[in-house]
């Protein structure tokens, strides 16, 4: 690393580290169309997927993984700036339990509607609202797991930058194709592209085992408090439950995306083993 051409930021009212700080917030993320991500994984899975780095930010003193060191040197080399901090500061940034001493700023990349030509066989996933960032972050993982094609993100607080959304996500936001859209949009889009809308609700009539889709397909998930807004559900070509037992009325929004994407997928025929470690 080239100590000297990136000075140490150990003050917190340094105008470096308050643009950091300024990510943290929505109104930061909104403002300047950055997020930030921290830890080797995210970094390594962000520079594999080609993700747009605006900033690599690393503690040389935390930073002890070899191939840590190795992955900073190689994004220096590649021209992204470099900002070293003190540990102190770091930590406001982080929310590992145990710092790993990297992390980058990214930008935001959102694909317009208007792009999105779904193949024949694919599957989409759209969440409308999500409550808890870590849920959404579950959910992205969730979907890259699934084989979903993208994400269409409706509502004004459906923020997959959110960093508590960003490390829930492991990596898999890097790899997803992620759309802003409207409910109105996204509706016209989908019957537009002949693609079959399926929404989930523990209100549904289709047990979601007696369902046989239909290709090229969409689930939507709405929030655990209120699910999907009223005009979505009327748009949707079938509604489908998880029946429940014991007294049990609903379960995480995660946990349902989750069985419904992988329930949906199988029926494609296209999962593949997992490979372990």
């Amino acid at each position: 690393m080239h100590e000297k051409s990136n000075p140490l930021v150990s003050n917190s009212h340094d105008p470096r580290f308050l643009a950091l700080r300024n990510l943290q917030t929505e109104k930061g993320r909104v403002q300047t169309g950055n997020y930030l991500i921290e830890g080797i994984r995210h970094l390594a899975r962000a520079v594999e997927q080609n993700s747009r780095l605006e900033q690599l930010i690393v503690v040389p003193s935390v930073l002890s993984n070899s191939f840590g060191q190795e992955l900073v040197r190689k994004v220096q080399q590649s021209g992204v700036p470099c900002i070293r901090l003190t540990p102190d500061l770091y930590r406001e940034l982080t929310l590992a339990a145990e710092p790993q001493g990297v992390g980058a700023v990214l930008k935001q990349q959102w694909s317009s509607i208007h792009s999105v030509k779904p193949k024949p066989d694919s599957l989409w996933l759209a969440v409308e609202s999500v409550d808890l960032p870590g849920n959404l972050g579950t959910i992205l993982r969730t979907a890259e797991a699934a084989g979903a094609s993208g994400i269409f993100m409706m509502g004004p607080h459906v923020d997959p930058w959110n960093p508590a959304c960003v490390r829930a996500s492991m990596g898999s936001l890097f790899s997803l194709r992620l759309v802003r859209c409207t409910a109105r949009k996204f509706a016209e889009w989908a019957r537009s592209s002949r693609v079959t809308m399926i929404a989930s609700s523990p209100n549904g009539l289709l047990n979601y085992k007696e369902f046989r889709c239909r290709w090229p397909a969409v689930l939507l998930i709405g929030s655990e408090r209120q699910g999907l807004s009223q005009q979505l559900m009327d748009a949707s070509d079938f509604v489908l439950r998880i029946p429940m037992h014991s007294r049990c009325d609903s379960i995480n929004a995660s946990v349902a995306t989750g069985i419904l994407l992988f329930e949906i997928s199988n029926q494609l025929g296209r999962m593949v083993p997992v490979k372990r470690k």
